[in-house]
């Protein structure tokens, strides 16, 4: 009889799904945590487990294991919107199914060198080394984030020409493109846009900028108007947000982009441009 031991079944989905969600956020661009992949990865090397132990009803195991999926879907991305955690999820199944190939080709590799290793071992030798390699799987985790962050930063260098239109105002200001910017707007899950405070004054009323006198605008001027929640140095501050009437990339087919657009009054370092556009947002536009 074939022996499953659940501590090694358990850990061997814990890695790979976390190596799987990994990777999926940055293929997607979906802002998450640390924490967030701990959680999705445990959830989803329970569910595993608990579909292994399940009695033999097709539909039952495929019914809980989509229920799993669509819970590591929405437990792992920020706050993001829906749209973009199932383009979360459809990378991650992605990734999901490549690293598992992965590790059975690892596997097979892997077994005869180790193999005389265990066999002195008193039972469970092929659980043993199942373990063993969970942990070569996990540890490369490590390593492979350095080398995604490094190929990351050199996509990120560049910028992109956007033309900005505000009631009767216009601009076309050159913005460094950042990967590493994920904050979103907290109303309508958008990517944030910043923008110099020079910039700004070009095209936005001055009571907007500096959030005075907001009763002299017209009421439906005052709806766009955000206040947004940015981390900088390991303090929160809240900036002065607001959503224009079109945001555009310059050149090509000149796709409008989703974004909202942020007063940086503290003037940033933005490699020298005028703006930080976040990556993310050109997702649709540009791929």
């Amino acid at each position: 009889m074939k022996t499953l031991y659940i501590d090694v079944y358990f850990l061997i989905n814990f890695t790979v799904d976390l190596l799987a969600l990994y990777f999926a956020s940055c293929f997607s661009k979906v802002p998450t945590s640390t924490k967030r992949l701990l959680i999705s990865s445990a959830v989803g090397a329970l569910i595993a487990v608990g579909v292994v132990l399940l009695p033999e009803y097709a539909i039952l195991k495929f019914i809980i294991a989509t229920a799993g999926l669509i819970a590591m879907g929405f437990i792992a991305p920020k706050r993001v919107s829906v749209r973009r955690k199932l383009k979360f999820v459809f990378a991650f199944l992605i990734f999901e199914a490549l690293l598992g190939g992965a590790v059975s080709f690892l596997w097979g590799i892997l077994d005869k060198y180790i193999s005389n290793f265990f066999d002195g071992a008193e039972g469970g030798a092929v659980n043993r080394k199942m373990l063993f390699l969970s942990l070569i799987v996990l540890l490369s985790i490590g390593v492979f984030k350095m080398l995604v962050s490094f190929f990351s930063n050199i996509e990120s260098e560049g910028s992109v020409d956007v033309e900005i239109s505000f009631l009767d105002n216009t601009t076309v200001v050159s913005a460094f493109v950042d990967s590493g910017n994920l904050a979103v707007d907290p109303m309508d899950l958008s990517p944030i846009l910043l923008l110099k405070k020079e910039v700004a004054k070009t095209i936005l009323p001055e009571n907007i900028i500096e959030l005075s006198n907001i009763d002299s605008l017209e009421r439906k001027v005052k709806k766009r108007i955000r206040l947004v929640p940015l981390s900088r140095g390991g303090e929160t501050h809240v900036m002065v947000g607001v959503k224009a009437d079109a945001v555009r990339l310059v050149g090509g087919k000149n796709e409008e982009l989703r974004v909202t657009l942020v007063i940086d009054k503290e003037g940033g370092d933005f490699g020298g441009y005028k703006a930080l556009m976040p990556a993310a947002a050109l997702d649709n536009a540009i791929r």
